[in-house]
């Protein structure tokens, strides 16, 4: 089972966080995002299912937020936000 689903419609785009999302997952991660995001969408990601992630996923994620002035879903698992705080990218997130 995948850590993420990319869920696309005409005018959005939505990335599922589920379970742990590593260094393993990161390169899926950014093909999947960088087909979605082919043509301008509103961008969204859902961490609520979020239980674990790394560096190289947040760096993935990081950068389809700021290419598409993205959001992050309210209600996030305590592991997003712990993982922003612990490598120092709550503004960067927050910023968008």
């Amino acid at each position: 089972m995948s850590a993420f689903l990319v869920e696309t419609t005409d005018t959005a785009a939505t990335v599922r966080l589920d379970g742990e999302l590593t260094v393993e997952e990161a390169r899926a991660l950014q093909f999947a995002l960088r087909t979605a995001l082919l043509r301008p969408r509103a961008f969204t990601i859902d961490a609520a299912a979020l239980v674990r992630i790394d560096v190289a996923s947040l760096q993935v994620l990081l950068a389809a937020v700021r290419t598409t002035r993205g959001r992050v879903a309210p209600g996030a698992a305590p592991a997003w936000g712990e993982a922003l705080e612990r490598l120092g990218l709550t503004a960067a997130f927050a910023a968008n």
